[in-house]
C-alpha cells in the first residue's frame, strides 16, 4: 500500500489550530510578504524611471538606432 505525499500546504492547514507562531507555516508567511515587499520595490523603481526610458527610446529613433547588424551602405 502506498502513501500519499504530504504537501506543505496540508502541513499548514493542519497548524492552523495551534497557537505557535513558529514552524512552516510562519516561515511561508514571511516569505510571502519579502516577495510583497521585494514586488512593491521593483514596480515602484519601474514607474520613477519609465519617463527616462521613453526619453531613451526617443533618442535612440532619432539616431537611429537598430538592433542587429546595419546593412552595408
Amino acid at each position: 500500500m502506498q502513501r500519499r505525499p504530504t504537501s506543505q500546504t496540508s502541513r499548514c492547514a493542519s497548524a492552523r489550530g495551534r497557537r505557535s507562531r513558529s514552524g512552516p507555516c510562519a516561515a511561508k508567511r514571511v516569505l510571502l510578504g519579502q516577495g510583497a515587499v521585494l514586488g512593491a520595490v521593483v514596480l515602484a523603481m519601474l514607474v520613477r524611471e519609465f519617463p527616462g526610458l521613453v526619453r531613451e527610446v526617443r533618442i535612440w529613433r532619432m539616431i537611429g538606432f537598430t538592433s542587429g547588424a546595419r546593412p552595408p551602405q
